[in-house]
């Protein structure tokens, strides 16, 4: 249930399970299909789930008091191994090791993770898997034990799940353990289901949650309907009706996890009409015609558009053009502090912002705001800017105004920020993990209709600006034309390209692989990162200009920073962005937010066509891969919102250079009557950075490992280590509660004003990968963007 507090006879006929989460990337697809089970008895109207993590109690002398309160426990899956006890499960450990009293009684399901914990306490062995399984499809069977112990009932013989685990659990003959179900494999045959014989204790290696799980819900319904004759019976239902401070405590342990909404929704929001200038004409359908416009726009512009028309995606294309009224969000995170102010502040210089952020000048010049914060902090500032500038209207246009920039990799959650110049400075302080702008003026082209907006939130787009859009490009629509743009860098200037070393990358495919099979991780996504710098200056406009021709996608990017004025003495650290990104990450409306992971790459060729791709990105390996992504980010968006669906599974896209395996999943019911969540879309861009399929799963252990482990080594050259800008996203948060963001990917960044510029490039690894396949897939990524200057 989502709201905070619940009325306590309603409560009393709820089952209330305890979700004890290791801090897992499947956690709430299990906590979804917990609560979904609401035809459990007459008795029962509803079930409640409260989730902490392992390590939200200290020891089980914390927790014991509470568990009158709750019907059933779920141990969740997660990563590590049990036989490191409390290093790996905090309290979970303790939790099954040394049951006694009420704890001996209540019901208990351990998932993956779970199961092996409650195997492990009761004299089974857990180890290593020779071959592991992660993101794959198995047949399950039931023996005679399943078909009257209840846990399967409804059940046929034979099912199929999904498998994610490194070790297993050997019971041999223990005789406190029941087998229930196995599957088998090259491994032999191995226990995917078990019960302890003295206790109300269930649990199982697979991962019902999985959308390729077959009766998930069955599992978990019949589990609830167990636990609840089991607690009628020895009284602890009655007992749990009693108990005064029910909604007191329970109130508060659902709030151990803070999940507070970004702002406050409300029922209604201000129509804009009367603040909002839209002009509309109509324009060729040519995706180029972007382009075509940008060539005639003198002022500053940051650029969100299409060099290729897909069903769904590059449809529309967006000139964003701030001005002395649009006010700038930077967050440094190695610092913890945000400055706010307006574009190009004559009264703002790079030393005075510096000396500010040191805490050297306390004077602040003009229109700036220096606020000490972390990044979750910051994202409550953006929330109070933006809550009063919602307005109801023109949603069918995707942006009118609001919020553009970029945020990067580590603004998301469990990364530390360390960013370092790339410039020879040791400060790293006006490195930003996150630039947004707030945009009023804006040109906006729908190329599958053929429109074009001139669009202002404040009256102040330039007439003679408009007038030229119209007399050049509406009614034409027979432009479709190549660009006279040139194909190709300038020949006398040389370029360094300095990559990643193939030892290092070997090494860190290989402590991959370690942890993967250790149990750490299920999947990794490995990123290395590539430094060209030029001989001379090349103006990042120019280079975007070859970029979008030599290598077409539906989000293209350009982004160049200059919100402060140089003046003769310094030269400001300017954060430039070039993407040709095939991958949008995050798309919503007031009601729907979409997903679209890639996971899965074959390079195009002579010999590569659509049926082969399909044929090779439908292998174990591929499907795996996105398999896992998928689940992960069913996960995300399940924690703020009920209804999630997969609405397209692994269709296998064509780019310019590469094929992908894509899919889509979409969240329904956000600010809508229905009233199923507090949350908006910008709450779940949030909770769902950094992308998951730049990371793996599980997402926290995951990206500490790349982080603190593996990518500081192996691109040590560039940033520290740090990816930056790099595996991030870049799009909007328009004022009337659409927001679009892709994933930076197929990009080029530099912090220095285009003195430098950064390239990534990587890939999911696997237990089925192998370091020849990833280094191909690796360099054909990299080669998209790279070509420009080689």
């Amino acid at each position: 249930m989502l709201s905070d507090t619940i009325d306590t006879q309603q409560q009393q006929q709820q089952i209330h399970v305890l979700f004890i989460d290791s801090y897992d990337s499947f956690t709430y697809n299990v906590v979804r299909l917990i609560e979904k089970q609401t035809d459990i008895s007459p008795e029962v109207n509803a079930v409640h789930v409260t989730t902490i993590h392992n390590d939200t109690f200290q020891s089980m002398d914390q927790l014991l008091p509470l568990l009158p309160l709750f019907d059933a426990i779920v141990v969740g899956p997660g990563p590590g191994n049990p036989n490191n006890g409390v290093q790996d499960m905090g309290i979970i450990s303790e939790l099954f090791q040394n049951a006694n009293g009420d704890l001996d009684a209540i019901p208990i399901l351990g998932i993956c993770l779970g199961f092996q914990a409650m195997c492990l306490a009761q004299g089974a062995v857990v180890s290593e898997l020779d071959t592991i399984k992660h993101g794959q499809v198995y047949e399950m069977h039931l023996n005679d034990a399943a078909r009257t112990c209840g846990l399967f009932r409804g059940y046929p013989d034979a099912f199929k799940s999904t498998r994610y685990h490194s070790l297993h659990v050997d019971a041999g003959d223990n005789e406190n353990l029941l087998s229930l179900c196995s599957t088998e494999d090259e491994n032999g045959i191995l226990l995917m289901s078990a019960r302890v014989k003295s206790k109300p204790w269930f649990g199982v290696q697979y991962h019902p949650e999985s959308c390729c799980s077959e009766l998930g819900g069955l599992l978990v319904r019949n589990f609830l309907t167990l636990s609840l004759v089991n607690n009628m019976k020895t009284g602890r239902w009655e007992n749990k009706k009693l108990n005064g401070r029910f909604s007191e405590i329970l109130s508060r342990l659902d709030r151990t996890i803070d999940r507070d909404p970004i702002y406050k929704i409300k029922d209604e929001y201000p129509n804009g009409d009367e603040l909002t200038y839209v002009k509309q004409f109509e324009v060729s359908k040519d995706p180029k015609l972007t382009f075509k416009i940008c060539d005639i726009i003198e002022e500053p512009k940051f650029v969100m558009s299409s060099s290729v028309i897909s069903e769904n995606r590059g449809e529309w294309s967006i000139i964003a053009l701030p001005n002395s009224r649009s006010e700038v969000f930077s967050h440094y995170g190695a610092i913890k502090k945000t400055t706010i102010y307006n574009w190009q502040d004559k009264q703002i210089s790079y030393s005075m912002l510096k000396k500010c952020l040191d805490g050297q000048d306390s004077n602040l010049p003009g229109s700036l705001t220096v606020v000490d914060e972390d990044k979750s902090q910051f994202w409550v500032t953006l929330g109070k800017f933006m809550e009063n500038k919602v307005i109801d209207n023109h949603r069918e246009i995707p942006f009118i105004g609001g919020l553009v920039g970029i945020l990067s990799y580590e603004i998301g959650q469990y990364l530390a920020c360390s960013h370092h110049n790339d410039d020879g400075d040791d400060d790293d302080s006006l490195v930003p993990d996150a630039k947004l702008v707030f945009i009023n003026n804006s040109i906006v082209i729908n190329h599958k209709e053929g429109k074009l907006y001139c669009i202002s939130l404040d009256d102040t787009f330039s007439k003679a600006l408009e007038q030229s859009l119209i007399s050049s490009f509406a009614g034409k629509k027979d432009s479709e034309q190549g660009l006279p743009w040139p194909k190709y860098l300038p020949e006398e200037i040389d370029f360094v390209i300095t990559m990643p070393d193939k030892k290092d990358y070997a090494d860190a495919f290989e402590k991959c692989q370690d942890y993967m099979h250790k149990g750490d991780s299920y999947e990794m996504c490995l990123t290395t990162q590539t430094k060209v710098v030029p001989s001379a200056m090349i103006e990042p406009w120019r280079i975007f200009q070859t970029l979008v021709q030599k290598n077409p996608a539906p989000f293209s990017s350009f982004f160049e920073f200059n919100d402060i004025i140089p003046n003769q003495d310094e030269k400001p650290p300017v954060l430039c962005f070039l993407s040709t990104s095939p991958e949008r990450f995050l798309k919503w409306d007031a009601d729907t937010c979409e997903l679209r992971p890639i996971k899965g790459t074959v390079k195009k060729g002579p010999q590569m066509n659509l049926d082969k791709a399909t044929q090779i990105l439908k292998t174990p390996k591929e499907f795996g891969e996105n398999l896992m992504i998928l689940d992960l980010i069913r996960n995300d968006l399940y924690e703020l919102v009920p209804d999630v669906r997969v609405e397209e599974f692994m269709s296998v896209e064509e780019y310019a250079t590469v094929y992908q395996l894509v899919s889509v999943v979409k969240a329904h019911g956000l600010t809508s009557a229905s009233k199923k969540t507090r949350y908006s879309g910008v709450d779940i861009l949030k909770h769902s950075l950094p992308p998951g399929s730049m990371t793996g799963a599980p997402k926290k252990i995951t990206v500490q490992l790349l982080q603190d482990k593996l990518e500081n080594k192996l691109n040590r050259h560039v940033n520290g280590g740090a990816r930056g800008v790099y595996s991030g996203v870049t799009g909007y948060w328009s004022v009337n509660s659409n927001g679009d963001w892709s994933v930076n990917i197929r990009c080029m960044y530099s912090y220095n004003g285009g003195a430098s510029w950064q390239l990534g490039a990587g890939g999911a690894i696997t237990v089925l990968s192998t370091l020849d396949g990833e280094l191909e897939e690796m360099y054909a990524k990299l080669e998209s963007n790279l070509q420009v200057f080689i």
